[in-house]
Parts: C-alpha cells; structure tokens; sequence
C-alpha cells in the first residue's frame, strides 16, 4: 500500500514540474474552433482523455468478470453446501450401518457362530454355509447368469518367525483389513489359529484370481504392530476354487480344491496366490 502512496505522489510531482516548465502557449484548432492554450495543461488533459477512454474501454469487462466471479462464487457455495448435506448424510447411514453391523455380530456372538479372536464366522461352520451359497447360487442361475459362480479363497496368515504371542494381535489386524477390502458378496470365515476363508459370489476366475492378489496385497502393504510395538513379520498364502454352480454343488469338493490350492501356494513359497477351477 505504502508502495503505491510514494508511487501516486512521485507521479504528481512530475506532472506539477512538468507545468511549471512548459508554460509555452500552442494554438488548438479543433473544427471551426480555435484557441490558445498552455502546452503542458494541452498534454495533461491528453492524458486524462487517454485515462477517461482506458476506463471505458475496460469497464465492461470488469463488470462481466465480477458478474461472473460472484456467479462462481455463488455456485461455489452452493456445491459446498451440497457436499455438507451428503457428508452428513453419509455419516448418518455409516452410523445405522455399524449399528445394525454391531446388533448382527452381538446375536451372531450370542448364538456362538463368531471366532472370539477375530469375530468373524467360524470357520468350521464353512461346510454347511457352503452348501448353502451353491444352493442359493444354483436357484438364481436362470434368473441372473452373472451369478453363476461360486468361490472359495483360503488365506494363510502366519508369523515368519512363528511368534505365537503375536498371533491374536496379526488375526485381528488381518480380520479388519479382510472387512475393509471384501466386496459386497462375500462372506469371511476364520479358525482363529490364521487360517481365513472368503466365499465369493459372481466373479469369474480372472476376476477371483485379481481379488485374491488384492486381498493379500492389501493385507502386506498394512503390516500390523503387537502390543509391544513391534511390527510383525509374516507371510500370507492364498489358495482358492471356483465353481460353476449351473454343473457343480458339491461343497466338500469346492473345500477340498481350495484346501489343495492354498497347500500348492505354501510349497511354491512366500506369499504366493494360487485359484483351481472346479472341473
């Protein structure tokens, strides 16, 4: 500010001792008009004139862009607003969402079907639940071909070091990043001992094949801490089976080829992915 103060009054002083200096008269003829005027108030007036037309010039276009900042501006306010309301929103249907999550795993834990250490579904209840998605899966093949498969991932989780101590705590954090990474189909199993097991619903072997590499990798990029602090190093194996549930319901032989797979996956060596077709 300070800046454009000295600026302005330099500015003055110049234009005052350019007066004083050119005191000289000069003849204006303008049309049918002519008189005499100082030379230095002839070229400040040019200037003023050359300002004036400036101003002119630029006014509507500073009005068109205050329009249009306060249009933005207005707009701005408006989609803020909006993702307010929708942030709100969303907070409000995550909350019913836990809270319906919470009554589900408060019955389920009652019932005695969770894994104490990692409150997902036993995983010796996988059999009969099994047999019960390819049911459920065959009955919709008609109606919806893009169901038609059925899969089965197994994932071992163990400590390198075989740490028995840092156990409870490594199936708990793999159990949170197995919920967070699920897709909306797929139901998670656990033996709390680090064995895990996702039945998965509508996707291809490609696609199981992509989803079980994403699992394990999302699981190793989070390495968890033990209660000492401690990272903890260990390995995760993924062994699954997909069926074609228009020609196959057996759910021993889908448990039996992913148990095969992940014992193919754990001979190969560390974290490696292994999906079997189900013939």
């Amino acid at each position: 500010m300070r800046l454009y103060v000295v600026s302005a009054l330099m500015i003055a002083f110049l234009a005052i001792l350019f007066a004083l200096q050119n005191t000289n008269l000069a003849t204006i003829q303008l049309f049918i008009w002519e008189y005499q005027q100082s030379l230095a108030l002839i070229l400040l007036g040019t200037l003023a004139i050359g300002v004036i037309v400036g101003l002119l010039v630029s006014v509507p276009a500073m009005i068109r862009r205050n329009i249009q900042i306060a249009r933005l501006h207005t707009q701005r306010e408006s989609l803020l607003q909006q993702v307010n309301d929708q942030t709100q929103l969303l907070q409000s249907e995550s909350q019913k969402v836990f809270a319906v999550q919470q009554d589900y795993e408060q019955k389920l834990n009652h019932l005695g079907v969770l894994d104490p250490v990692t409150t997902l579904i036993r995983q010796d209840l996988l059999p009969q639940t099994i047999a019960a998605h390819l049911k459920q899966t065959h009955s919709q093949a008609n109606e919806l071909p893009s169901t038609n498969f059925l899969s089965v991932l197994l994932l071992k989780v163990l400590p390198v070091l075989g740490d028995d101590s840092a156990l409870p705590d490594l199936l708990a954090a793999v159990a949170k990043l197995l919920q967070q990474n699920a897709t909306a189909n797929t139901w998670l199993y656990s033996n709390g001992q680090g064995q895990f097991a996702a039945v998965i619903s509508g996707l291809d072997t490609k696609a199981v094949t992509q989803h079980g590499e994403a699992l394990q990798a999302a699981i190793l990029a989070n390495p968890p801490v033990s209660s000492t602090g401690q990272a903890i190093e260990f390995d995760v194996s993924v062994g699954g089976a997909i069926a074609d549930t228009t020609h196959v319901t057996d759910s021993h032989q889908l448990l039996q080829t992913a148990e095969a797979a992940l014992d193919q996956a754990r001979q190969r060596g560390r974290n490696r992915v292994k999906i079997f077709p189900l013939d």
